[in-house]
C-alpha cells in the first residue's frame, strides 16, 4: 500500500522497530506481539477514511486478521490522508468507535532558550524512569497501565541499545522532571513521549529538550523532524514556538473494550 501521509509514514517507521507489518496491497495489518492489548499497536491501516457502508466491512476485516488473539479486544482503524478527513463519522460513532484527530508538525531545525537545569541523554538503565514519570502525570493509575508503560520503556531501551533512538531527560537535582525521545528514521526523525512534571511546567523544559535532541539528530543527518499533537493543544503551541509548522492533519478510530 502506498502511503502519502508524513505522519503515517513515520508511524509505520516506528512500528517497524517493534511490531509486525503485513501489506495486503489494499491495507496493512499491524500487530505488536509483546503487547496485544496496545490499542494503537494492533490495528488495520486503510488507504483512506471509511466511507458510509464500509465501517462494518473493515470491522470484519480486523476480526479476520487479528481476532484470533483473545487478548485483542479492541478494534483500531487508521488510514492514510493529510486533511484530517474522518469519513463516515456518524456510522463509526454509532458502531462504538472513538475518532482521534492528530496535528502532524515538522521542522528542519528547532530553537529554544537555554534553561537552568541539567539536560542530557538518558542511559539504558534510566528508561524505566520515563515510564514512572508518565505514570505519575497520567490520568490512569492502574496496574495494567503501569505494565503497558513498562513494556513501552523496554522497547525504548532496545532502541537506545541499537543506536536507533536517543532519549533525553531534564533533571532538577536528582529528580527527572522532563523527558522525550527522538527516533532516527533515515532522513527523518520522529519525536516520542514528550512529558514534563506538573510542578515544572511553563519553564521551557519541553522546548529545551526538543532543541537539544534536534541538534544531535541534525548532526547525524536528519533533514526533517516530525512530531504530533492534539489539534489546538497546549503541546502544539509549544511546538510552534520551537519552530514546528503544521504540515497535515490525520485521523483514526478505535472501539475500546467495554469492560
Amino acid at each position: 500500500m502506498l502511503v502519502r501521509s508524513l505522519g503515517l509514514a513515520t508511524e509505520l517507521g516506528l512500528f517497524a522497530t517493534r511490531s509486525q507489518v503485513v501489506d495486503r496491497d489494499d491495507y496493512l495489518v499491524v500487530t505488536t506481539p509483546d503487547d496485544p492489548s496496545y490499542y494503537y499497536g494492533n490495528l488495520l491501516v486503510l488507504p483512506a477514511a471509511p466511507q458510509v457502508g464500509e465501517v462494518a466491512y473493515w470491522t470484519r476485516r480486523f476480526r479476520d486478521e487479528l481476532g484470533g488473539n483473545p487478548q485483542i479486544r479492541h478494534v483500531t482503524l487508521s488510514w492514510d490522508g493529510t486533511s484530517g478527513d474522518a469519513g463516515a463519522v456518524d456510522e463509526m460513532t454509532a458502531a462504538g468507535f472513538v475518532i482521534e484527530h492528530v496535528q502532524v508538525m515538522a521542522a528542519a531545525d528547532v530553537h529554544a532558550p537555554e534553561i537552568d537545569l541539567e539536560l542530557r541523554p538518558l542511559g539504558n538503565d534510566e528508561l524505566a524512569r520515563t515510564a514512572e514519570l508518565a505514570y505519575q502525570i497520567g490520568d490512569l493509575h492502574t496496574d495494567s497501565h503501569r505494565r503497558f508503560l513498562a513494556r513501552r520503556a523496554a522497547w525504548q531501551r532496545d532502541l537506545v541499545v541499537r543506536g536507533t533512538a536517543t532519549f533525553w531527560g531534564a533533571f532538577d537535582g536528582d529528580a527527572l522532571v522532563g523527558s522525550l525521545g527522538l527516533v532516527a528514521l533515515g532522513e527523518r526523525a520522529r519525536y516520542q513521549d514528550v512529558q514534563t512534571a506538573p510542578g515544572h511546567r511553563k519553564r521551557g523544559i519541553a522546548s529545551a529538550l526538543l532543541a537539544r535532541a534536534a541538534a544531535k539528530a541534525r548532526a547525524e543527518g536528519a533533514g526533517t523532524l516530525v512530531i504530533v499533537a492534539a489539534p489546538g493543544s497546549a503541546a502544539s503551541r509549544v511546538y510552534e514556538r520551537a519552530g514546528f509548522a503544521t504540515v497535515e492533519r490525520t485521523a483514526s478510530a478505535c472501539r475500546y473494550p467495554t469492560d
